[in-house]
């Protein structure tokens, strides 16, 4: 065999370069690609909203425009606008005493949402939580296990905690604005 002439040398070390260079590519993206994965599952995802509570953004958002593009957006019975519906969260937790003037006691557990036909009204709702979460812990321990045991009783704390709300609002903004009050949880124990 001839030896190789000075031409031929560098053409036989091309091809040795470039098939060391191919897996230093391939490792190379390999590593960036599981940089990127590791960063999209491990970092921080913002806090998502509650269901209701996106609900209820996307209904006043969709109330507003309908306001702002001249709609009526009255109901068949005179109402204006469609329900908006605000969670009172966390849920009311208080103890309550025992309807037979004994000292044992319960705790009784209630989510509450209120509903009302204007964005304003949710407003001022959100402005003077503290006050009407006040308002109506007060109410809510001053009931008794056999005030609220039944249906009738349930139904009669419900007008009283819409009726506690209506002042509230009425005293900080002059008009009530709350349509109904719900009651979406009751535990007593």
């Amino acid at each position: 065999m001839a030896a190789a002439t000075p031409a031929e040398a560098p053409a036989a070390a091309a091809p040795k370069k470039s098939a060391l260079l191919i897996p230093i590519i391939a490792a190379a993206l390999l590593s960036a690609a599981l940089s990127g994965a590791a960063v999209f599952f491990l970092a921080p995802k913002p806090a998502a909203a509650p269901a209701h509570e996106q609900a209820a953004e996307a209904a006043a958002e969709a109330h507003g425009e309908a306001a702002a593009e001249g709609h009526d957006a009255g109901d068949k019975d005179g109402k204006k606008g469609t329900a908006n519906y605000l969670p009172l969260t966390p849920a009311f937790v208080v103890n309550v005493h025992d309807g037979n003037d004994g000292d044992a006691s319960h705790f009784l557990q209630v989510e509450i949402e209120l509903s009302a036909r204007s964005a304003a009204v949710v407003d001022a709702l959100k402005l003077h939580n503290a006050q009407i979460r006040n308002a109506l812990l007060m109410l809510l321990g001053a009931q008794s296990s056999a005030d609220v045991a039944s249906r009738e009783g349930k139904e009669a704390l419900q007008k009283k905690v819409l009726e506690e709300v209506q002042r509230i609002l009425i005293q900080e903004t002059g008009k009530p604005g709350v349509d109904a009050v719900y009651f979406t949880s009751f535990v007593m124990q």
